[in-house]
């Protein structure tokens, strides 16, 4: 790897921080350039403008998400387990985000929004998918699931949980409704031996 592209990397993590700690809308590439301790025209030297860095994050990010899912999928845990780790993962990702994130990305950053939505909801469809073919083999899913159909309603959930126009940041918080989403979900889509071992479980799976 060149110094280069680990320069460049350091800013990226570096200004994902910053974002997940403040928002997008109100940091400016001068507030980045002064926590990584160097000149704006330095910074410039990586990244074209503040979209450029915000779609650079963004990717980063999915990329991060993937493989640590992935990683998740690699263990030897039954559809219910799995589902329910990498559940724990987003919820521990969603209380680090600060609150305006999908809004500024929405209004203000439009392309990196679509990209993060392409690169994501692609991904989660495939795993989405695999978990819920898996999880009827082996009997904790209901056999007259549509798989197809159940993928999809699940991806939209996740568009409409960050959705402020539906869930109000002042009302609701991501994350309470990330998990009553989820808890509706799994339970909805278990068969008998599914809830029951969900219910014998819940300290391990919580």
């Amino acid at each position: 790897m060149s110094t280069q592209s680990e320069k460049e990397q350091q800013i990226i993590t570096e200004a994902m921080r910053v974002f997940m700690t403040y928002g997008i809308k109100s940091v400016t590439m001068d507030d980045i350039a002064r926590h990584m301790r160097m000149s704006k025209k330095t910074l410039y030297q990586y990244v074209s403008d503040k979209n450029d860095l915000v779609s650079k994050c963004m990717a980063f990010d999915c990329k991060f998400t993937e493989e640590t899912i992935n990683e998740i999928i690699s263990k030897d845990l039954n559809a219910i387990e799995e589902n329910f780790e990498i559940s724990k993962y987003i919820v521990h990702e969603l209380r680090n985000i600060h609150p305006s994130i999908f809004y500024d990305l929405e209004k203000y950053h439009r392309d990196a929004w679509n990209t993060m939505h392409e690169l994501r909801h692609g991904f989660v469809d495939r795993v989405m998918q695999q978990n819920l073919e898996r999880g009827i083999n082996e009997g904790f899913y209901r056999k007259d699931l549509n798989v197809a159909i159940m993928t999809k309603l699940w991806v939209a959930r996740l568009n409409i949980i960050f959705d402020p126009s539906i869930f109000p940041m002042r009302e609701f918080t991501i994350v309470d409704v990330y998990r009553a989403m989820f808890l509706h979900h799994v339970r909805g889509i278990a068969s008998n031996e599914g809830l029951k071992f969900i219910d014998q479980n819940k300290d391990k799976l919580n």
